[in-house]
């Protein structure tokens, strides 16, 4: 896809090269020119803690690129010599190489990988303002559509992926809450609650997400009877438990007691059923006047990544669950460009576009979506039938080798039976239920690895 407009791309590769501005929120005193100064320049080096060659190497295999030097063999000999020569006269020459696809008409994706990369754990320093960064390219790119988004936590720290941006519609609560969004893998209404999606979050865990809660109990004023003119004070925190045990017609969660009680509130919350918390969590951002949402989604989300937990509070106020271990990469995305037929074309980027979302009803569209896309490929030579189409695929994936041709077959095969056993793409009832979000991931994944390889070979 080409979505990125001239102007976004000079504007991104500007930031990337010099920085950008951003404006303080009251007058400093710069020593260097003895003035006060009301803007600031963010800057950091795009390679982050790595050398240029050493990063190039993570988005490139430098030693299959050519050279551009008569004297070298490959583009990292090429590379290394000039790095160490100091013939490089721009500190971001690659823009302008084409071996490096990054100039206007290259396409999108090796740009995002790009910026990506950048915001990646093991390349950026903690230290630097990786994180103005990554707010200063979403406010770029999601005028063309994309957005950079957290796909999964690697020791306690986001990895960043882009996809395509919606415009979020304010989220309708009560009815869009933690516990109606996953209910598929939430069971408290009979007996012993059962949990699918977050019980991995322990007491300790949730000691933490409810202290930042309750350090941020607003005050509000609240008006009890829109008939009488008398408000009484409250808190954000206690409106959004109110609100929770409204909506259930019980009092799930109950902190009357609480000032009976020596332990803290956030501790006698924390013993709670952790999907009600997280409708708190919910609710009380709802509640939560403008200058108050944003450091409280900062602080929540800070003790997610802190005790590895794999949920993220959105900028829509909605804790969502994240992929922990994820096939799908930036390359694999942009496979979707070496499809030719249109059909199939549509339903891979479907598929895929309904699983960069983290909500279960998505992860199901995805599943069966793909293996529509498993199907189709099965076609993909029109001029023969299904079965024999399917084995000229097989034969050239193997290249000839029997063992692998075997095991082609058998995967085919293998992915046919689970699509008709589960409840996928059929929905009869003697069809098994898939009922934890983690069973869908393990489904796509493992489809996906098999129409990627595929993909590469037609």
């Amino acid at each position: 896809m080409d979505k990125i407009s001239e102007i976004t791309r000079r504007d991104i590769v500007d930031i990337i090269k010099n920085g950008f501005s951003v404006e303080l929120d009251e007058e400093e005193y710069d020593s260097s020119s003895g003035e006060y100064i009301t803007e600031r320049t963010v800057i950091m080096p795009y390679s982050g803690r790595l050398d240029t060659l050493g990063f190039l190497s993570r988005l490139y295999d430098l030693k299959e690129l050519p050279s551009h030097d008569s004297r070298c063999r490959t583009a990292y000999d090429d590379i290394s010599c000039h790095l160490r020569w100091g013939d490089y006269e721009e500190e971001c020459w690659f823009f302008e190489d084409e071996r490096f696809n990054l100039r206007p008409g290259d396409g999108d994706g090796t740009l995002l990988r790009f910026m990506c990369e950048m915001l990646h754990p093991a390349v950026r320093n903690e230290k630097d303002p990786w994180k103005q960064y990554l707010q200063k390219f979403n406010s770029l790119l999601r005028v063309d559509g994309y957005e950079l988004y957290p796909t999964q936590h690697i020791s306690g720290r986001d990895v960043y992926g882009a996809r395509e941006y919606v415009e979020p519609d304010r989220p309708l609560l009560p009815e869009n809450l933690f516990s109606e969004r996953y209910k598929d893998l939430i069971d408290y209404g009979h007996g012993q609650p059962v949990d699918h999606i977050s019980n991995h979050v322990d007491y300790k865990a949730k000691k933490h997400i409810c202290s930042v809660m309750t350090d941020f109990a607003e005050p509000i004023l609240y008006r009890p009877n829109r008939y009488d003119n008398w408000t009484e004070k409250t808190d954000a925190l206690n409106v959004a438990v109110n609100r929770l045990n409204e909506f259930m017609d019980i009092p799930v969660i109950d902190l009357r007691g609480a000032m009976f009680s020596p332990c803290p509130v956030s501790e006698l919350l924390a013993n709670y059923f952790t999907p009600f918390i997280f409708d708190v969590v919910e609710f009380q951002y709802d509640e939560l006047s403008t200058g108050e949402k944003g450091p409280f989604q900062e602080a929540i989300n800070a003790v997610f990544q802190k005790d590895n937990l794999s949920f993220r509070l959105t900028d829509r106020g909605l804790v969502e669950q994240l992929a922990k271990h994820e096939v799908l990469s930036p390359e694999i995305i942009i496979l979707s460009e070496q499809i030719k037929e249109p059909g199939l074309k549509e339903l891979f980027d479907l598929a895929v576009e309904n699983h960069m979302q983290p909500n279960l009803q998505a992860h199901k569209e995805a599943v069966e979506k793909l293996w529509d896309v498993l199907e189709r490929l099965k076609t993909y030579y029109t001029d023969l039938d299904k079965k024999k189409s399917t084995e000229k695929i097989v034969q050239s994936m193997s290249n000839g080798q029997d063992a692998y041709e075997s095991l082609f077959n058998a995967e085919f095969k293998a992915l046919t039976d689970i699509g008709n056993h589960f409840r996928i793409r059929h929905h009869e009832t003697n069809r098994v239920d898939i009922t934890d979000i983690r069973y869908y991931d393990y489904f796509f994944n493992r489809c996906l690895s098999l129409i990627a390889l595929a993909i590469q070979y037609l």
